[in-house]
């Protein structure tokens, strides 16, 4: 795996005037093993059903099919992510995304998540794919009238900012943590390379993330994905 050199910002705002942060690429198991605050944001951020064993986390950076990725200022790590990189069709799969709170509204999220796609989309194109482009799933809302819901509207609204269209499919993340699958959204934002929303397959992109992340990676049966393709199917 190649090495990705860390990106360093200046970001201003009135919190945190010219406070700089570093964007890096983790491609080692070993590295990110080691980042306990990695690991305490990213146990604190979702819910239990949406983890996955971090063991599933460090076993795709180890066979070269996902990529980790960190936000740290002077102090410790404040914002993390990981994709996998899909090749049948080629996007990159956002699967987490998560900026501490205390350093959010800085301008951070932004440029982390336009960093991550960059830098996933290039190792597609060494690995001799083509990425149509960013694909990643949201949290439903089961009540229009809870916190929950304007906290969901937040998240779908800065992802429609930057460039990202909500799929019209009913969708389940499979059940990585548990024994239900998860009510989500599935998003799609198109590369960078004349690929278009309309040209793009949404069913085969998802078919793509149960095959090649939730199948290989967490071992989820694959006569419950069948079962969970045909209900997004209707």
């Amino acid at each position: 795996m190649p090495t990705y050199r860390p990106t360093f910002m200046l970001l201003n705002s009135n919190k945190a005037p010219n406070q700089p942060v570093c964007f890096e690429c983790i491609s080692n198991s070993r590295i990110l093993r080691a980042d306990t605050d990695w690991w305490d944001l990213y146990h604190q951020t979702f819910p239990q059903e949406e983890q996955e064993p971090p063991q599933a986390i460090l076993d795709s950076l180890d066979q070269g099919v996902g990529l980790a990725f960190r936000v740290s200022n002077k102090e410790k790590t404040i914002g993390l992510a990981t994709v996998h990189l899909l090749t049948n069709p080629s996007a990159v799969f956002l699967v987490y995304l998560a900026i501490d709170p205390a350093e959010r509204r800085k301008q951070i999220g932004a440029h982390f998540f336009d960093y991550i796609y960059q830098t996933g989309a290039a190792k597609l194109k060494e690995m001799g794919y083509r990425s149509v482009g960013f694909v990643w799933e949201i949290t439903a809302s089961q009540n229009p009238n809870t916190q929950e819901a304007t906290a969901l509207a937040r998240k779908i609204n800065f992802f429609e900012q930057n460039g990202g269209t909500v799929l019209p499919y009913k969708y389940f993340q499979p059940p990585i943590n548990g024994s239900a699958a998860v009510p989500m959204h599935v998003m799609f934002r198109p590369g960078d390379e004349g690929v278009t929303l309309e040209a793009t397959n949404p069913a085969a992109l998802i078919q793509a993330m149960y095959c090649e992340k939730y199948a290989a990676i967490n071992y989820i049966n694959p006569e419950l994905l069948e079962e969970l393709l045909e209900v997004i199917s209707t």
